[in-house]
C-alpha cells in the first residue's frame, strides 16, 4: 500500500487534516499519536508515557491523580538528549485522557482551562 515516502507523507497529511476536522487545536489534542509523530518522537516514548500512566493510574482514584506527577513521567519516558516544551506535555496528557484513559479527563479539562486562561507555560494545578 504504501510503497514511498511520498506516501506516508499523504498518509500523515490526511491524519492531520482529519484531527483538525475533528477540533485538534493548541488546547484540545483529538489524537495523541499524531502529536508524538509532530514531535518526531518514537514509537517506543509513545508506548513508554502510556505504560507509565496506565501504571499510575491503575491504584488511583480520580482526586489523586496530580499534575506534576503525569509531567514527571512524561519526562522520565524521553530519551535523555530530548526535552519537551511544557505546552507540549499538556496537550500529551490531553490526548491520552481523550483516546485511552477516561480517568484523565477531569484533570484535561483543568489543563485546558488554566491553558485558555494563562500565559504561563507552567501550570499550577
Amino acid at each position: 500500500m504504501l510503497q514511498d515516502k511520498e506516501s506516508t507523507r499523504l498518509l500523515y497529511q490526511a491524519i492531520s487534516e482529519l484531527a483538525e476536522e475533528m477540533g485538534q487545536n493548541q488546547i484540545d489534542t483529538k489524537s495523541v499519536s499524531l502529536l508524538f509523530l509532530d514531535m518526531d518522537l518514537e514509537h517506543e516514548v509513545f508506548e513508554n508515557v502510556f505504560g507509565a500512566f496506565v501504571k499510575y493510574v491503575a491504584h488511583r482514584n480520580e482526586e489523586d491523580i496530580e499534575y506534576k506527577d503525569l509531567i514527571a513521567l512524561i519526562d522520565q519516558s524521553l530519551t535523555e538528549d530530548r526535552e519537551l516544551a511544557p505546552i507540549i506535555k499538556n496537550r500529551i496528557i490531553i490526548g491520552f485522557a481523550n483516546n485511552y484513559l477516561p480517568i484523565l479527563k477531569p484533570l484535561a479539562t483543568d489543563i485546558q482551562n488554566e491553558m485558555g486562561m494563562s500565559i504561563q507555560p507552567d501550570l499550577d494545578i
